[in-house]
């Protein structure tokens, strides 16, 4: 799974409803100007929830919201 955003920040996510939490540093693609994180979801067990939220790092602000993928 692939999250795309418009500007530099870390993900902030989990697949255990928040027990565990890992983060992960958006990467740059410079030719489209757009930041981006990949995910293994293969390695998460069918039926897992992937919740994460995003802190932006330009404006040193949490993004108030958090989104969740069901992984099939």
């Amino acid at each position: 799974m692939r999250i795309i955003l418009a500007a530099k920040a870390t993900i902030i996510w989990s697949v255990d409803a928040w027990e565990h939490t890992n983060s992960l540093d958006a990467t740059l693609e410079e030719e489209m100007n757009l930041w981006f994180a990949d995910f293994p979801t293969q390695d998460y067990p069918a039926g897992s929830v992937f919740a994460f939220t995003c802190f932006w790092n330009r404006d040193q602000r949490w993004q108030g919201h958090n989104w969740q993928v069901s992984i099939l």
